[in-house]
């Protein structure tokens, strides 16, 4: 018995057959090209990862040659330090810290000026003391004895402190050279004698010269006006009449209407001229 071949169809397929041939052909050559992307890529990143990895973990500092031949890494500076080079940083705005007094004054490179505002003749005048120095910052201890404070006018001599010591206080101060330091000092207003006795008589309004100074060095010369005192304002107060009533009024008029008459009377025939 002989076996009859398989029939084969002839001619061009559907379209559609092609197509989907062509997709499937396209889909595999992706997924062969992905994966060898993926397998490549895995590799190379591990390698890369472990390296960086190990970079940080141990940071290169320079070397240099340390005095016994060494070489090592060098410190760098601490986390939160400012290095020398930034120096110290204040907030914006914010005042520059004084010097810190490194030991005591020396007069003679003191200078010792004598401010005044206001100056009214027949009252006390206060005097402010400002003590500025050369060196950053020195401590000096104000006292009679180191600071002499003078009212003049021309070669008179009105008040001294040589004479009331007591208007200069003791107390020690910092004298800088940035920044100037006041002493309040109080003058009385009068004339001082040797027992800064308080009946002498007030300074009169005009122009005076005060000076101050430092033991040892030389004198500051203010020129300031005392004037006149300001006169009390007094105000009167209006106390007004209070008006009369209608009953008042009649009264009054008839009253002052009968003295006329009898003052006419006696006017006119009173006294030297009888009626």
């Amino acid at each position: 018995m002989s076996r009859t071949p398989l029939a084969r169809p002839r001619g061009r397929l559907p379209q559609r057959v092609y197509w989907v041939r062509r997709v499937l052909v396209l889909v595999t050559a992706l997924a062969m090209v992905f994966a060898v992307a993926r397998l490549l890529g895995s590799g190379g990143g591990a390698e890369t990862d472990g390296t960086a990895t190990i970079t940080a973990a141990h940071p290169q500092h320079p070397r240099t040659p340390s005095p016994t031949g060494f070489v090592g890494p060098v410190a760098g500076p601490a986390v939160g330090t400012p290095s020398a080079s930034q120096g110290t940083q204040t907030p914006s705005g914010s005042p520059t810290p004084l010097a810190t007094p490194t030991g005591p004054c020396v007069a003679a490179d003191l200078t010792v000026t004598p401010v005044i505002t206001t100056a009214a003749a027949g009252r006390p005048i206060p005097i402010g003391l400002q003590l500025t120095g050369t060196q950053p910052a020195c401590s000096f201890t104000v006292s009679p004895k180191t600071v002499v404070l003078k009212v003049t006018s021309g070669n008179d001599r009105i008040w001294s402190s040589q004479d009331c010591h007591k208007a200069i206080p003791t107390r020690t101060v910092a004298v800088r050279s940035a920044a100037a330091t006041t002493v309040p000092v109080t003058w009385s207003g009068r004339r001082s004698d040797s027992g800064c006795t308080r009946t002498t008589a007030w300074a009169e309004p005009g122009y005076y010269h005060a000076l101050a100074a430092a033991l040892g060095s030389a004198p500051s010369d203010v020129q300031f006006r005392l004037t006149l005192p300001s006169r009390p304002v007094v105000t009167k107060t209006a106390h007004p009449k209070p008006t009369p009533t209608p009953k008042e009024r009649s009264t009054g008029t008839a009253t002052a209407t009968a003295s006329a008459s009898v003052k006419g009377k006696q006017s006119a025939c009173g006294g030297d001229n009888a009626c």
